[in-house]
């Protein structure tokens, strides 16, 4: 059931600037401790990890967040406008648990280089993925497939994590 801007959800303009700039704080947040010329050792002890042969290469992490942050903008936009609702309001806290998810999980992997936890953290993200998609299906059906593509990457990342750890565990630190 799709129900859009009804009697109590926001205005466009408050919906599009809480949903952006939340995803953005997430973004910045993460980044802070991400492997990038602003973070050498970080990417010096990145880029010594054993990883498996499927690590994608930077440029698809490139293309990738863009696209995942940019369906995590149209959820939360979507759900932000929709009617006040315990299923709404459901979903907007499992979208919120995301963005926190996602500004975290950088933390943990590369900032505490704790890659054993942030398998843990991408499990628990993945499961609030899946509570996101779920619980919009119930308010508003583009926010929970814009919700996909999170749902997606981070099975991937979960089990990417996972394979980074299980290679580096004696060295991770």
């Amino acid at each position: 059931m799709t129900r859009v801007a009804g009697n109590n959800g926001l205005s466009p303009r408050l919906a599009a600037g809480l949903a952006v700039g939340l995803v953005i704080a997430a973004l910045a947040v993460g980044g802070r401790a991400s492997p990038s010329p602003a973070n050498p050792r970080t990417m010096r002890w990145y880029h010594r990890l054993i990883k498996p042969g499927f690590t994608p290469p930077a440029p698809v992490f490139a293309l990738a967040w863009p696209l995942i942050q940019a369906g995590q903008a149209y959820s939360g936009y979507r759900l932000l406008r929709a009617s006040a609702s315990l299923e709404r309001s459901t979903a907007l806290a499992f979208w919120g648990i995301n963005q926190i998810g996602i500004a975290g999980w950088s933390e943990i992997f590369f900032g505490q280089r704790a890659p054993g936890w942030a398998t843990a953290g991408s499990a628990v993200l993945g499961a609030s993925a899946v509570g996101l998609v779920a619980t919009s299906l119930k308010v508003d059906k583009h926010a929970a497939i814009a919700g996909l593509p999170l749902v997606g990457w981070v099975c991937f990342a979960t089990f990417l994590a996972e394979e980074i750890w299980r290679r580096n565990e004696a060295s991770a630190k």
